[in-house]
């Protein structure tokens, strides 16, 4: 090594130091063998009990379509293979994981009113049930979780919200009662720790009031909390997520616009208290220390002390922003809000969060809805069908808001996701938490980038680049899949990282290359 290289190798050594930069390892790794015609797997988190690899073999038998099953544990061994025969119409549509149970929801896209199949997965049996479940009425699905013995179905019935509870002990599903309301919208559907589950819905903004409503039930669908929280009559609440009660207090936190706005000025974020006045706390992005840190410094400063001159006259914030909700999280005693800003093709609706009673995640109904409508909060779902890919969006940043309470002042993080463009907004990073610190990534084709918090609000973080680790010394990267794969939190302080790469024995011989899924464990 020249005086040179030594030089440059010790500032980076000591700068990396300076920013706590996490060291990211990735000792584990799984292959399969695969074709370019194969249909891709989903990859499924199931934290500490590890990862459930779900695709569609493509393959029938007596009118009956064939379906893969890979369960494989935190050290990436597969511990279970099994394939499921299911009706041939049917496609896969969401999942939802509790301890010792993965559960697998298909549809059937040929009839007029939707009839699903649920796969109750029972990991350490190694067996599987298979539900049939008809909703007799023409019952449009935009959230799918589960609740102790319950599948909790949330979605619209003639543009009027609805939730139903499916479980094997009863015939019929069960309708909860007091949702069928027109002017109100479906936010969220999320199951607690305790097996209850929290439905959270909106009022349409009318002149001077508008309400937040959450209700608690418990899995049999019994009432146990009903919220009405009065939103300020300046404000629109576009998007919302529940807590799931890890902490003794539940909050709501989201975005918000103001007037009609369908982009976002800020966050907003709750508790929950049935028994007292609750104040819902506003903080617009010019507030947030590191919301605008994507731009030039300069800019950002601009726009930080334009916002502050319209708080002081009382006038609308001049700043919007595209932002969608993927995940809240509770760990070390806080919560912490994690979502993505992106920017819309030119000429495409711009409305993130859209109108939920004819938006679907799961397909295309009489009005197609909006490509970046997003609510893949507890259990991404697969893209609608068919998907829409007429434009392309633009990731620019992702944003964790941390909440020491409900109604604190949040401290921020952001990373700026460089060259990220797709063709319907999915989830594209992700962060966890390595001692007490929180740690963004993302992965672009076999790259893994990432940043660590630097612990001084005044120090920007590096962003760091590691490359996917192959099996052996002897692989050499050919190239990399652009649209398949990702990373995502698994559990504690790891990722997963999967996608789908060429790799070779000779880099003179291409006869030797193979074509793999793959997923590697990611330690910080």
């Amino acid at each position: 090594m020249t005086r040179q290289n030594f030089l440059l190798s010790g500032l980076l050594l000591i700068l990396l130091t300076n920013q706590g930069l996490a060291q990211l390892t990735q000792p584990r790794r799984l292959e399969i063998i695969v074709k370019n015609s194969d249909h891709d797997f989903q990859v499924v988190s199931m934290g500490v009990e590890g990862l459930a690899l779900i695709r569609d073999l493509d393959k029938y038998s007596k009118g009956k379509k064939r379906w893969q099953l890979e369960v494989v544990d935190t050290a990436l061994t597969i511990t279970w293979s099994t394939e499921m025969e299911l009706d041939n119409q049917l496609s896969l549509v969401g999942y939802e994981h509790s301890p010792g149970r993965l559960f697998l929801l298909f549809r059937d896209d040929q009839t007029a009113i939707h009839t699903f199949q649920l796969a109750n997965i029972l990991l350490v049996d190694q067996y599987f049930q298979i539900d049939k479940i008809q909703f007799d009425l023409n019952f449009r699905l935009t959230h799918f979780t589960v609740a102790g013995n319950s599948a909790i179905f949330g979605g619209y019935v003639n543009s009027e919200p609805a939730v139903l509870l499916y479980n094997r002990s009863s015939e019929h599903p069960k309708v909860l009662p007091g949702l069928f309301t027109k002017g109100i919208n479906l936010l969220d559907v999320r199951a607690n720790q305790s097996q209850s589950f929290n439905v959270l819905l909106v009022e349409n903004k009318r002149a001077d009031e508008s309400n937040l409503i959450l209700r608690t039930f418990d899995q049999n669908g019994n009432l146990l909390i009903d919220d009405v929280i009065q939103i300020e009559p300046r404000y629109t609440i576009l998007s919302g997520i529940t807590s799931t009660l890890v902490h003794d207090e539940m909050m709501i936190a989201g975005t918000f616009s103001e007037g009609n706005g369908k982009q976002a000025v800020g966050f907003y974020s709750v508790s929950v208290d049935p028994f007292g006045e609750q104040p819902v706390r506003y903080w617009d992005f010019g507030s947030l220390g590191h919301f605008l840190d994507y731009l030039p410094e300069t800019k950002s400063r601009k726009i930080k002390n334009k916002v502050l001159r319209e708080k002081a006259a009382g006038r609308s914030f001049s700043y919007k922003a595209n932002v969608v909700l993927f995940r809240m999280a509770e760990l070390s005693g806080a919560f912490y809000l994690f979502g993505e800003m992106f920017h819309p093709a030119t000429g495409v609706n711009s409305n993130p969060y859209g109108s939920t009673a004819w938006n679907n995640e799961y397909g295309s109904f009489p009005s197609p809805g909006d490509p970046y409508r997003s609510g893949r909060y507890n259990n991404p779902m697969y893209r609608p069908d068919p998907p829409f890919r007429t434009a392309e969006s633009r990731l620019i940043q992702s944003v964790v808001l941390k909440f020491s309470s409900p109604t604190a002042a949040p401290a921020d993080i952001s990373m700026k996701l460089e060259d990220i463009k797709k063709p319907m907004l999915e989830q594209t990073s992700d962060f966890l938490l390595s001692k007490d610190s929180v740690v963004l990534a993302f992965k672009k084709q076999n790259e893994i980038r990432y940043q660590k918090e630097s612990g001084d609000p005044d120090i920007l973080p590096n962003i760091a680049t590691a490359f996917v680790t192959l099996s052996s010394q002897e692989d050499i990267f050919k190239d990399e899949n652009m649209d398949g794969g990702g990373m995502r939190f698994w559990y504690g302080s790891h990722f997963y990282a999967w996608g789908y790469q060429r790799i070779k024995k000779d880099v003179n011989n291409d006869s030797q290359s193979r074509y793999v899924f793959y997923v590697n464990r990611v330690d910080l």
